[in-house]
């Protein structure tokens, strides 16, 4: 049998005595943060508390043994959580736990499918501003989906409804539901601050039941109740369904939307934790181990499972060796579904609700938007759209927002590419753009202009557009253009068309045509199109200029006076029309 699918039984079969130790206390690490998380995202997919930790059991055992990652843990995840709850929404009056446990399975099976047709490719369509975005507004659709748990406040409808009935319904505040989230938060966050090596929302948890429990704050607190434990029975999610074939085709979209997700959102993090150790993630391997996660989940009663940045970080951190520690905090999780589910059943929702809170507040990373307004304002763009998106439409259409957004982006550029006139820098003989390189010099009567995209039929016209206006606006008159072609990798047959008209233009205006870096499949397609016999070509740039100066030796070179540059939309479309559009170089 060929067990390079299968990692876990790998690096488990060559163990080390000297292991365990490290390993044994980072389970223990791990457990003290997944219950409390487990239970958290448990409610926020509005299923039992304890499907949060049926889903860690099962997805930590399947990506222990098929995962590529040794850190990555996989189980409940907040982001995933709310996408589910969503889900759920759409079918009310059914078993929602077991239909939970079947967008498990679905995912499983669509996330199998991208291992065998190598589907890796997807990753492509979530960039990091849409990532950034979408996590973001999911942040904030759980912070508002807590309001009514920390406030005592019914809420219902979209994030901007929720924080509305709040504020119209402070008369009904429950001053006990406030001050037991006031007090857990700040429990948490100062020993994250002052015990960062304790399980603080354990111990804030913990501490708010045994008040509650003491106290008899029950009838003034909605707490969690009776909570169900005992091992799950591995089983099929579909089986007490009445119509499973119609609740299977109604979470296919769900289900696929999810799948994205899960893989683009774990691939990330475990890209993160083997840079650490100087590997690559094997991007395959991934699709594997989070399908048998979500498999284990959904076999055993949980709901979707995803990669945990947190406990990920948790794990590679508290000196880990092997992905033994996941497998030890899985065998605490069965000891607490045995011993220990009976004594939370006086857990404050307030508690639970402020938990929540603080790890989505996480989720919303303002430096990431900074550094995308400071680098690339588009990038900018495609985060706050799929932000808004996920807070107008909802968490799964905010996902295919944020992808029509990143496709339309990849069209923009297609069709309006970056183009530049440029001129000579320094003695290296480089050509620059003269907008962002005020030094550089030209010649006169020489337009040396650049065209940063294939020449095919949705941008042809701009190449043609762009030359027509530097003819005609020139002073002095336009002598020679040379056009440089290296980031024309190809050209289809509507661009050489185009190219023709091009040459036709610059002979009725006694211009000539030359081009500079052709690659090879351009070339070819010059010659079969006859343009090679109508312009010249250079090898490089720094050729067809010495040819241009050997022509008129008495030219002297000056620097090209640069106008403001245009920004905004309107002010892109504006600078298509008048003059060629700066970028970086």
């Amino acid at each position: 049998m060929n067990w390079s699918a299968v990692p876990g039984w790998t690096e488990l079969h060559g163990y080390r005595r000297a292991w365990l130790r490290p390993d044994l206390l980072a389970a223990l690490s791990l457990w003290a943060v997944l219950v409390p998380q487990a239970f958290a995202y448990a409610q926020l997919a509005g299923l039992p508390a304890a499907t949060g930790l049926y889903t860690a059991l099962g997805a930590i055992i399947g990506y222990a043994l098929f995962g590529g990652t040794r850190w990555l843990n996989v189980g409940p995840e907040s982001s995933v959580a709310i996408v589910v709850a969503s889900a759920l929404a759409a079918v009310p009056g059914r078993d929602h736990p077991v239909v939970a446990a079947q967008l498990a399975l679905l995912i499983a099976v669509f996330l199998m499918i991208g291992y065998v047709v190598h589907a890796g490719v997807l990753m492509r369509l979530l960039s990091t501003p849409v990532l950034t975005g979408y996590l973001a507004g999911s942040g904030v659709v759980i912070i508002a989906s807590q309001l009514g748990k920390v406030t005592g406040i019914k809420t219902s409808g979209t994030p901007l409804a929720k924080a509305l009935a709040v504020l119209r319904g402070l008369a009904d505040l429950n001053l006990w539901a406030l001050g037991c989230a006031i007090l857990t938060a700040a429990a948490v966050l100062l020993l994250g601050h002052y015990a960062k090596r304790l399980p603080g929302p354990l111990i804030a948890l913990v501490v708010a039941t045994t008040v509650v429990a003491l106290g008899g704050l029950a009838d003034r607190l909605d707490v969690l109740g009776p909570a169900e434990g005992g091992l799950p029975v591995p089983k099929l999610p579909w089986t007490s369904l009445a119509d499973p074939l119609a609740s299977t085709m109604h979470l296919i979209g769900p289900a696929l939307s999810i799948a994205l997700l899960v893989y683009a959102g774990s691939v990330l993090t475990a890209r993160s934790l083997t840079a650490k150790e100087g590997k690559d993630t094997d991007p395959q391997q991934e699709f594997l181990g989070l399908a048998a996660a979500n498999a284990g989940s959904a076999l055993l009663g949980g709901f979707p499972a995803n990669g945990s940045d947190s406990r990920s970080a948790l794990l590679a951190g508290s000196g880990a060796r092997t992905r033994l520690a996941g497998l030890g905090a899985a065998a605490a999780v069965v000891v607490t579904l045995l011993v220990l589910m009976p004594l939370i059943r006086d857990l404050p929702q307030a508690a639970l609700g402020a938990v929540i809170i603080i790890t989505a507040t996480r989720l919303i990373d303002l430096p990431a938007f900074r550094r995308l307004w400071r680098i690339r304002r588009t990038d900018f763009v495609l985060a706050a759209v799929t932000a808004l998106g996920v807070l107008t439409f909802g968490v799964l259409e905010g996902i295919v927002v944020g992808v029509t957004v990143s496709l339309l982006e990849v069209l923009r550029r297609a069709v309006l590419p970056y183009t530049a006139v440029l001129g000579r820098t320094g003695e290296a003989q480089a050509y620059r753009d003269v907008v962002n390189y005020r030094d550089a010099e030209t010649l006169p009567g020489l337009v040396v202009y650049r065209f940063d995209a294939p020449l095919y039929f949705a941008n042809a016209d701009v190449l043609r557009t762009e030359l027509l206006r530097l003819i005609t606006d020139a002073e002095p008159p336009v002598r020679q253009i040379v056009l440089d072609a290296e980031a024309v990798y190809d050209m289809d047959t509507t661009g050489a068309e185009v190219l023709h008209r091009v040459v036709d233009d610059c002979d009725r205006a006694g211009v000539g045509m030359a081009l500079a870096r052709t690659r090879t499949p351009v070339r070819a397609l010059l010659r079969g199109t006859g343009l090679d016999q109508r312009v010249r070509l250079y090898h490089r740039v720094a050729d067809a200029v010495a040819a241009y100066r050997a022509d008129h030796p008495d030219l002297r070179p000056r620097v090209r006076p640069t106008r403001p540059h245009r920004r905004g939309l309107l002010g892109r479309l504006r600078t298509l029309l008048t003059r060629p559009r700066s970028g970086s170089s």
